[in-house]
């Protein structure tokens, strides 16, 4: 028996990904202009699209989105055309724009950074991936600033674009979570005293990541993060209190991967009061996946775009997925074309439906490949995404 050692044989791959990376930059090519910040919103009545003004963004611009407490102002926060850092607000007078990385004398993002953040209480934190590949962190208390977390740290530069982020319960420790050029999954992480860092894909044997997507949660402090692997499954990085270990959730369902090239979006999440764990993605056949469990215990699988009858989903943009309350309603958002998909599951009916945002409301038409975010106050629904 031989083995074919000859670097040539990779060529055919190498040439696909060439030839998809071409096609990809064509199509942004045709879509990368005039785009702005929309929301789409729900008053449990209506859906209403809204042009939320501000700067044109970055072709490529993640948006990451969430309120701050008690008194539910909105925060939606984007790459503008020249790669600054913009939060978008509306704390009940209407929505203001500001440039975050002037006020902060901050570095530009990378091209294609995704951002994300949460609150606590009204203090906002903000990542994003600077131009010099350093995770960086913008914290709001009575003003705006702006921390290299790689350099405090000591940690590993970033690729430049994938992000999750969240806090642990009671404690309020920061977890941050992207990926390095090596590529590996690492972990930045606050508990009180300092910035740490921690490769995951080195401490779990996991297999390594692609595509430009990370999701997680947690549940008090157990922590859960998602990434597409190499191969194109859908894998979980789970924290015990104890020890982290790796889990390939697409084997386990037997569903069918991601895409490699390009790698489609990804989202995750556990609703409110309870243990039942969601995991959504893009699949190869270009149908929205749901990945399912209850407690980390016995992952299954439900193709939705089939369920539904619903159009395909577009294989490099992002979606966001979340519940309701109290009635624990599950939404997920996508793009399919240039028009914004809802896929959605009453309660407590057991039949998934489609609904197209876009010619429900005559929104603007969607940019592709750009992200998207959104969150739920009680049954309002709010979502952002990128559109002409």
């Amino acid at each position: 028996m031989s083995t074919n050692s000859n670097p040539r044989a990779k060529e055919p791959t190498m040439y696909l990904a060439i030839c998809m990376i071409g096609i990809f930059l064509v199509l942004l090519a045709a879509y990368a202009h005039g785009q702005q910040v929309h929301q789409l919103s729900y008053n449990n009545a209506n859906w209403a699209d809204q042009d939320l003004g501000g700067s044109f963004t970055d072709s490529l611009s993640s948006v990451g989105a969430f309120i701050t407490t008690p008194n539910d102002a909105l925060h939606v926060y984007y790459l503008s055309d020249t790669d600054d850092v913009h939060q978008l607000y509306n704390v009940g007078t209407g929505w203001q724009d500001e440039d975050l990385t002037v006020e902060t004398d901050s570095v530009p993002a990378n091209n294609g950074s995704n951002i994300v953040g949460f609150s606590i209480g009204n203090v906002q934190y903000v990542f994003y991936v600077g131009v010099e590949f350093n995770i960086h962190e913008l914290v709001y208390t009575d003003h705006w600033t702006d921390t290299d977390l790689t350099y405090v740290s000591g940690a590993p530069i970033s690729n430049g674009s994938e992000l999750a982020a969240f806090v642990t319960t009671p404690n309020n420790a920061i977890h941050l979570y992207y990926v390095t050029p090596g590529p590996y999954v690492m972990q930045l992480y606050n508990v009180g005293g300092g910035w740490g860092y921690e490769n995951l894909t080195a401490k779990t044997g996991g297999p390594q990541p692609q595509g430009r997507w990370l999701s997680g949660f947690s549940i008090g402090n157990l922590q859960y993060v998602y990434y597409v692997a190499w191969e194109g499954d859908v894998h979980q990085l789970s924290y015990n209190n104890s020890t982290w270990s790796d889990e390939d959730l697409t084997a386990q369902a037997k569903m069918v991967p991601s895409p490699m090239y390009p790698n489609g979006g990804l989202s995750a999440m556990v609703i409110p009061g309870s243990k039942k764990m969601r995991v959504y993605y893009i699949g190869t056949n270009n149908h929205m996946i749901q990945l399912s469990a209850t407690n980390n215990k016995k992952w299954t699988g439900a193709d939705l775009t089939k369920k539904t009858k619903g159009p395909l989903a577009n294989a490099w943009n992002g979606i966001v997925a979340f519940a309701t309350t109290p009635n624990n309603q599950i939404h997920v958002f996508y793009l399919a074309g240039s028009h914004v998909n809802q896929l959605f599951l009453p309660t407590p009916a057991t039949k998934w439906s489609n609904q197209d945002l876009t010619a429900l409301t005559s929104g603007g038409l969607a940019q592709y490949p750009g992200g998207m975010a959104g969150f739920s106050i009680g049954n309002l629904q709010y979502v952002y995404y990128l559109g002409n």
